[in-house]
């Protein structure tokens, strides 16, 4: 598809360093694109066809369920050039190096398989970027820790956690088996989780870290969490505001928590939106503090930005390629999708799909996400095109002819 006009991009709700593996399998970049790359959109210079200057510019990603829009291409100089360092905290005195990229440090330890840590992929240029606000982190943190949930804080590549049971921790790492980020977490408490402090409180041991749990050290000051330390997420809050909270916690409890959730930052639970309301709903939505989506698999909630959906994230993300939203095939599978397949001039929802997405969808795949090829299907999706221009210019045709007559 690439080879013949189209760009391809991806819109996932997981963060860029989660879908780097996809992008760099794909290798949609030739050599002659990465030697041409530029840093800006938009520069025709960079090759002749409207698809090599996208190559060139990077693959398309529009991630972190439309929170972030991103063009992602190959390293451009070697591993080690250019990097400065940084103290992850006042009192850390482990550096932690950064990418070639305007992005925030990343750690190098080990032999990471990331393909941002071990830098073979960079970002070229953000798109854009719609974090949550200081105020509605700080109140979901609260929140969680109130529901006794561990809460993953997306900031760039990494994922920052405080665990305080070996129930949190678990859930951490089946997070991690689910979506490839096992190495891309950073704990900021000791994994220590069998004691407590006299007033019966969890007790946390601070850790200066460098994002790697095999080398973390630990002082031995006792940590309380509560509102001035931003209830142990203090040292992830400094680094900037983060693109999505997701709170973890057991499939049993993912309905209560999820209604729960919804009510205290909204006021209300009525947060699903369906193909009879939708309109309605959507601009409901946006007087909304919070955009809380109930998780698949059943075991997490997410918190966005109020406005922020893969649809708007694919407008934007449009916008900067300069194709309309008519061309565009959008294919997905979750409640997560559902405004993106609905901004795209055609909604391909798969077999395997939600039955509020289907509902929208223009068309419904006959197999799953296993099954089908999406090349075919966008093929079949052409055809249909094709088919109704065929139609349209054979009736003008007998229009002209009994004019004529």
């Amino acid at each position: 598809l690439h080879s013949k006009g189209f760009i391809v991009a991806i819109a996932t709700g997981r963060s860029a360093a989660c879908a780097a593996h996809i992008i760099e399998k794909l290798d949609l970049n030739s050599d002659d694109d990465n030697n041409n790359a530029t840093d800006g959109i938009g520069d025709d210079d960079a090759n002749d066809g409207t698809n090599d200057v996208a190559s060139s510019l990077g693959f398309p990603l529009v991630c972190t369920n439309g929170a972030r829009g991103l063009r992602i291409r190959k390293s451009q100089s070697d591993v080690g050039v250019g990097h400065t360092t940084t103290n992850f905290s006042s009192s850390d005195s482990s550096s932690r190096r950064c990418t070639r990229s305007n992005t925030d440090p990343l750690p190098l330890t080990g032999n990471p398989t990331n393909p941002f840590l071990k830098q073979t992929l960079e970002i070229s240029h953000e798109i854009f970027h719609n974090p949550l606000s200081p105020s509605l982190t700080l109140k979901t943190l609260a929140l969680a820790h109130s529901l006794n949930c561990v809460t993953n804080y997306y900031h760039d590549h990494h994922i920052y956690a405080v665990v305080r049971n070996e129930n949190q921790l678990e859930l951490t790492r089946r997070y991690g088996t689910l979506t490839g980020s096992k190495e891309l977490y950073c704990y900021l408490n000791d994994l220590n989780l069998n004691t407590n402090n006299n007033n019966g409180e969890e007790k946390g041991e601070k850790v200066e870290e460098d994002c790697d749990e095999s080398k973390s050290t630990t002082t031995t000051s006792m940590t309380y969490y509560d509102e001035r330390n931003a209830y142990g997420y203090q040292k992830a809050v400094e680094l900037g505001p983060p693109s999505k909270l997701l709170i973890l916690c057991d499939t049993s409890k993912l309905d209560e928590i999820t209604s729960l959730v919804r009510t205290e930052l909204n006021g209300t639970n009525n947060n699903t939106i369906t193909a009879e309301n939708c309109d309605a709903q959507q601009q409901q939505q946006k007087q909304q503090q919070a955009h809380v989506i109930r998780g698949a698999p059943p075991f997490f909630v997410e918190i966005l930005h109020p406005t922020v959906h893969k649809g708007e994230g694919l407008r934007r993300l449009c916008q900067s390629l300069s194709v309309p939203l008519e061309e565009v095939i959008a294919f997905g599978d979750g409640d997560n999708d559902l405004e993106f397949l609905q901004m795209a001039g055609w909604g391909v929802a798969m077999k395997n799909a939600r039955g509020v997405l289907k509902e929208v969808a223009d068309e419904v795949t006959e197999g799953s996400n296993d099954e089908v090829s999406i090349k075919w299907e966008c093929v079949d999706c052409i055809s249909v095109y094709v088919l109704i221009w065929i139609f349209l210019l054979l009736y003008l045709s007998m229009c002209v002819v009994f004019a004529l007559r």
